[in-house]
């Protein structure tokens, strides 16, 4: 009984005193209104006796299970192996993390029609019925993580569950899914399915155009389609970090123009075709961390609106003067942990919003190629991180630039150079790429 009831029902009380109160004046009526003023109290007297107990608390909670407001019910870790029977109806939460529930039943979860946000992570499921939620109309979030036994999704699994916003299904070992499964959730926007066996990208994506954040980080993906994501219309962010991702298709991305945020960290990408990015407009960050790259070319000039680069713990050992050209809204780059001995003059020139620089773990040379860095430093207003390199500058006529050894650097312009480029897509294999020569 939520606490709007009960006061509705103290003001009927309340009322009827009134009655009693005022029968003096209404002789004629006295019978009519006793009669009337009876019932009502009869009436309280039966829902405050039924819903309450000796002691006064809400006979509504399970007698197992924790209830801290009127309509969310906790019961968690209490090694439950089946879902409480006593469950009130106008509940619309309900945790049952950290028990032992096995397997939902077809309509498991008939007795709360209502619930708006369900946790059943930690548990040992192993199977979920076709049609476990179908009473769930109203369901807004799921939570099904961390159940590792958990291997298979069928395809009516989730029928019923019309008003889906949330589902959490990382941390199980689901390795197969039926490409019908989301067509019953197809209001569903956030979806993780993390920290599984997964080795491809699900057809069953296809299903939910509504989807603005997913994650399928660790799984064991190696490769990414052309039509792997040609439905996300609406996606801002994805998360593909520590896959095993080698081969992406060209415009594989191209219909996702709407992302913000894309994680391919901790793969195993050794080469970025020149419109491998292609189409993502609005992409805002981009992680690439811990890959295989070996040289930058003109892989990013599509990405205008770019304000964080990720490109940390690869095996970079080339960067050409172009490659960054487009990223006048860039903030912040992170180049540590590579093989750079120097790098391109004024590469960074162009970036007016530029913050942070991270350099630090490469094997710079600190020779006359990287002397424009003393000239640019100059008027840069960031912070470089990393970079122990120390010039000498001479002010005259002419800024001249003097290495630590004292050698006098010449002058250094900004070339035009030529990005390499692959027509297929991101990987080392020689039968996979075609090079041409493009200016840009």
């Amino acid at each position: 009984l939520t606490n709007r009831t009960k006061k509705a029902l103290f003001c009927v009380c309340v009322i009827v005193d009134e009655l009693h109160s005022h029968i003096f004046f209404f002789p004629a009526f006295a019978i009519s209104y006793s009669r009337l003023s009876v019932f009502i109290l009869i009436l309280c007297g039966c829902i405050f006796g039924g819903l309450m107990g000796e002691n006064g608390t809400n006979m509504t909670c399970p007698d197992v299970c924790h209830c801290p407001s009127d309509d969310y019910i906790s019961c968690i870790k209490l090694g439950l192996r089946s879902i409480p029977q006593d469950l009130p109806p106008s509940a619309d939460s309900l945790n049952l993390e950290g028990n032992q529930l096995r397997v939902l039943l077809f309509n498991a979860f008939k007795r709360v029609p209502l619930l708006q946000y369900l946790w059943i992570n930690q548990n040992n499921l192993t199977f979920l019925y076709p049609g476990s939620f179908i009473s769930l109309n109203n369901l807004r979030e799921l939570n099904l993580s961390k159940n590792p036994r958990l291997t298979y999704l069928h395809a009516h699994t989730f029928r019923g569950l019309l008003n889906l916003v949330s589902m959490d299904v990382s941390h199980c070992n689901i390795f197969e899914i039926h490409p019908l499964v989301f067509s019953h959730v197809v209001s569903l926007e956030t979806l993780d399915l993390g920290f599984n066996k997964i080795h491809y990208i699900p057809e069953a994506l296809r299903k939910l155009h509504n989807m603005t954040k997913l994650s399928l980080e660790n799984n064991q993906i190696e490769a990414i389609g052309k039509n792997s994501f040609k439905t996300q219309h609406m996606l801002q962010e994805l998360s593909l970090r520590r896959n095993q991702i080698w081969v992406i298709e060209n415009d594989a991305f191209n219909q996702l123009n709407k992302l913000t945020v894309l994680n391919l960290g901790h793969n195993s990408l050794s080469h970025l075709p020149n419109p491998i990015f292609r189409g993502l407009l609005q992409l805002k960050i981009i992680y690439l961390e811990a890959n295989r790259i070996s040289i930058i070319n003109c892989s990013f000039n599509s990405l205008i609106n770019l304000k964080k680069l990720h490109l940390n713990n690869n095996h970079i050992e080339q960067i050409t003067h172009n490659a960054f050209s487009s990223l006048t809204h860039l903030q912040m780059i992170h180049l540590s942990k590579n093989n750079l001995t120097f790098i391109p003059s004024y590469l960074f020139s162009h970036m007016s919003k530029l913050k942070n620089v991270f350099l630090s773990s490469n094997p710079w040379r600190c020779d006359c190629s990287m002397a424009w860095t003393a000239n640019w430093m100059l008027t840069y207003n960031g912070a470089i991180h990393g970079l122990h390199c120390i010039f000498a500058v001479s002010y005259g006529s002419t800024s001249d630039v003097f290495t630590q050894r004292g050698v006098l650097c010449p002058q250094q312009e900004v070339t035009d150079d030529r990005c390499m480029e692959s027509s297929t897509s991101a990987s080392s294999d020689p039968l996979l790429q075609t090079s041409l020569i493009c200016n840009k």
